[in-house]
């Protein structure tokens, strides 16, 4: 097996750290008149901040990766991290959505930033890297190291680009399947994560019950939800309707109008109105608020922001999310959904318009027909929206705390 390290410090999260956006020296003047908002979003360090000094490795694994449709990957990358105890009973940390495998930690002590789920994984947090081996694999497709239409393609020595294959969730979970494998993992005690990391612990466990004692579902459904798929539609039609995106066929880093507009989208639809509400209800008039509304949507550090950002790799993600149904395979959506056989904690947003409450209820109503107690369905409020995922870190850890508890 050939290992490489990748630092990968530059990396910037998308739809998971929306709610956290307003960062960097091109925003300080924004973030001096809008104070309140930026108790909120700025990420100033908190008293227990994990101190974790972490780093991105690369693993080429052994074989060549095959996908549902037949389509050959040669070489296959993935970036990852790990962090805690390497004897300990393994954690499966799958990150949310178009963001990052960077989930707890920082890459250097200066760095302003820390994982996303930094608030639950680390020394003495809910995921107590005291006791645990987390394993945090980028997804197939991603931006951030994995093979993906910005990794080479061994037979060109080229980036993958629009050659790189569609692929499904299925195979999305088949890779991480195929990365335990090679690292020695045959057991997970638990896997977690929000929103498609979410999605992925759910498949996973679906198509794997023996690997998988546990799951940890936040931001979730059994399926992709009405919304979540039309809001996918539409990032990749605005990718694809990009003057420069010449049918995936571009200079990396080319094309950015679409880009530009779905950022805008997406810092409303992943958020909710009550944070809009309390950057913009300081002032006094409605000038005031509207300027900081268009403030919140377009903030001065996008053209930096965007740099990160790859259209093709947008595609083919949110493709393969489309695609996620525990149905598939099974004689019925009921049939699938129970195919998972460990106990679940799933806990969704009450103001997330993508994962409503009620799409946890229904995977755990179904779980618990079968097998009662299996399942616990949880309902968090917040403000945040979707991003709550991210946000809601006392809430969530206090309810993944008991939820070991009750399973160990």
């Amino acid at each position: 097996m050939k290992v490489t390290q990748d630092f990968h410090r530059g990396s910037r999260r998308f739809i998971g750290r929306i709610a956290c956006y307003v960062t960097g020296k091109a925003t300080q003047k924004i973030v001096e008149k809008t104070s309140r908002f930026a108790k909120l979003c700025l990420s100033i360090p908190k008293e227990g901040e994990n101190k974790m000094i972490v780093e991105s490795k690369r693993l080429q694994l052994s074989q060549p990766f095959y996908t549902e449709n037949g389509d050959v990957i040669e070489k296959p990358i993935v970036a990852y991290e790990e962090y805690g105890q390497k004897e300990g009973h393994v954690v499966l940390a799958l990150h949310g959505g178009l963001n990052s495998h960077h989930v707890a930690g920082k890459y250097a002590a200066e760095d302003r930033k820390s994982g996303e789920w930094d608030g639950l994984i680390g020394p003495g947090k809910a995921i107590d890297t005291n006791l645990y081996r987390v394993i945090a694999p980028n997804a197939l497709g991603s931006m951030y190291g994995t093979s993906s239409p910005l990794t080479l393609n061994p037979d060109t020595k080229q980036p993958w680009g629009a050659d790189f294959p569609n692929i499904t969730f299925i195979d999305m979970a088949h890779f991480h399947k195929v990365f335990l494998e090679e690292i020695g993992v045959s057991k997970v005690f638990m896997s977690a994560g929000p929103s498609m990391g979410a999605l992925q612990s759910l498949q996973l466990a679906a198509l794997y019950p023996d690997l998988m004692d546990s799951v940890v579902a936040v931001a979730s459904s059994g399926r992709m939800t009405p919304s979540g798929m039309c809001m996918h539609h539409f990032i990749m039609n605005a990718m694809r309707m990009d003057p420069d995106f010449n049918e995936g066929r571009y200079e990396i880093g080319t094309p950015k109008l679409g880009l530009r507009y779905v950022h805008q989208v997406i810092m409303i639809y992943y958020t909710h109105e009550s944070i809009v509400r309390d950057l913009c209800w300081d002032e006094t008039s409605q000038e005031k608020r509207s300027e900081k509304a268009r403030n919140f949507i377009t903030p001065h550090y996008i053209e930096e922001h965007l740099q990160t950002l790859d259209p093709n790799c947008f595609i083919r993600v949110l493709n393969a999310l489309n695609s996620y149904d525990l149905a598939k395979g099974a004689s019925s959506y009921e049939k699938g959904v129970q195919r998972i056989q460990c106990p679940v904690l799933m806990m969704n947003v009450d103001t997330d318009q993508e994962f409503p409450p009620y799409w946890a209820e229904e995977v755990a109503n179904i779980l618990n027909q079968k097998n009662p107690g299996q399942a616990e369905a949880i309902t968090i409020r917040s403000k945040w929206g979707h991003a709550g995922c991210l946000k809601e870190m006392q809430t969530m850890g206090e309810h993944i705390k008991a939820f070991i508890k009750r399973i160990s």
